[in-house]
């Protein structure tokens, strides 16, 4: 990571632990949401969802619901979507992994399993642990109990604490704030994607008149390096790297 990377990072953290607000002003579109699909009117209850999410409020109940049904109306790569932004705010909730795997069966291109692939599921898995505001939380935390600490104890004197007590709260607040800065990292200047159109070309070149390399269906996930003339040029998990027009794909 770059120096000025990094103070983005740290910058970053301090405001990463603001939840969503306002939850309780969309209670009402949010069960009419709910009522549509349990009627099966998924088109309306999409419509319900997005609304919701246009006036500004998130939740991983919100996505994981626009996420069912976006998947029953056939909409892979938006149901995939869906369900990886419930899986960053809600990491450990064993339905949305559930459905987020479930739909992933579905998508056409399947990435080869190598020992790199294997390795970087595992190494996925442990920072999926915490959402980033609990870990944002806990490095803050952390840091408030090792400042109060050193103070009392070499500052103020108001009581005595053994060396190795400071010196695992200092180690403690260290890891946690490398783990989240990494984490913010991953999630939020880590900018990444989802394919949603059935199918759209990846390209040699950022234009149509540039060679096609292969098709890329729904639901297929990718890395975005950067953006020009509408189109972003992106990684995949297998290191193939294009062009994808930024019409037939959303950023995650």
């Amino acid at each position: 990571m770059s120096r000025g990377r990094m103070m983005i990072v740290l910058v970053l953290m301090l405001m990463a632990a603001i939840s969503p607000v306002r939850g309780g002003a969309f209670d009402g579109d949010f069960e009419k949401g709910n009522t549509f699909y349990s009627t099966g009117d998924y088109a309306n209850a999409i419509t319900a969802y997005q609304g919701i999410l246009n006036a500004g409020y998130h939740s991983s109940e919100l996505y994981y619901n626009l996420g069912d049904a976006c998947f029953r109306t056939g909409q892979l790569g938006r149901a995939i979507l869906y369900y990886t932004r419930a899986k960053q705010l809600d990491p450990r909730d064993e339905d949305i992994q559930a459905n987020l795997a479930f739909a992933r069966r579905f998508a056409i291109d399947k990435i080869e399993i190598t020992e790199e692939t294997i390795l970087l599921e595992y190494v996925n898995r442990f920072f999926d642990t915490f959402s980033l505001n609990e870990i944002t939380w806990m490095a803050a935390l952390l840091y408030l109990l090792t400042a109060a600490a050193i103070l009392a104890h070499y500052i103020y004197r108001w009581f005595y604490l053994p060396k190795p007590v400071i010196v695992l709260l200092v180690s403690l607040f260290v890891l946690t704030a490398v783990f989240a800065g990494v984490k913010l990292d991953r999630d939020v200047l880590t900018r990444s994607g989802v394919v949603l159109d059935q199918q759209t070309e990846v390209k040699n070149g950022p234009g149509d008149d540039f060679t096609n390399q292969f098709t890329a269906h729904a639901g297929l996930m990718f890395t975005i390096e950067r953006e020009e003339s509408g189109y972003y040029l992106v990684d995949f998990e297998n290191r193939l790297k294009g062009w994808i027009v930024k019409s037939a794909v959303a950023e995650i």
